[in-house]
């Protein structure tokens, strides 16, 4: 079964870099956020798209920082239905993604070599 017709949706609900609302006008802040965040949604997804039989309807917030080699730390998922294998699937998979460096001129404009990311994963059954 396609992945697609597993997971009806998957929303990001914020992304933050630590330069709190700077990032709103930086354009290259928004576009690392926007990649960052590809990554991330790209690699649950296909760690749950392994096992279509344990996905349901589910919310999860996900919350990690990447270093400005891309590298993930901190790393925590947490679902709305307690399910500890979606948030295990999910806490390895975004651990173990190759996320971008973060751009000099964001490291430059925050006064961090830190990323700070958080978003909600809603995942369902797709209505036919």
């Amino acid at each position: 079964m396609r992945a697609q017709s597993v997971i009806a949706l998957l929303t990001i609900a914020s992304v933050q870099l630590p330069m709190a609302h700077a990032v709103d006008s930086d354009a290259v802040g928004r576009e690392y956020t926007r990649q960052a965040t590809d990554v991330a949604r790209r690699v649950v997804l296909a760690e749950f798209a392994k096992h279509p039989e344990r996905i349901h309807p589910m919310s999860m917030k996900c919350t990690f920082q990447l270093d400005r080699h891309g590298g993930p730390h901190d790393v925590k998922v947490v679902s709305n239905t307690r399910d500890r294998w979606a948030e295990d699937t999910a806490r390895r998979a975004l651990a173990a993604a190759k996320y971008p460096p973060i751009p000099k001129s964001v490291i430059q404009q925050s006064g961090s070599d830190l990323a700070s990311l958080e978003y909600k994963f809603e995942l369902g059954a797709k209505q036919r």
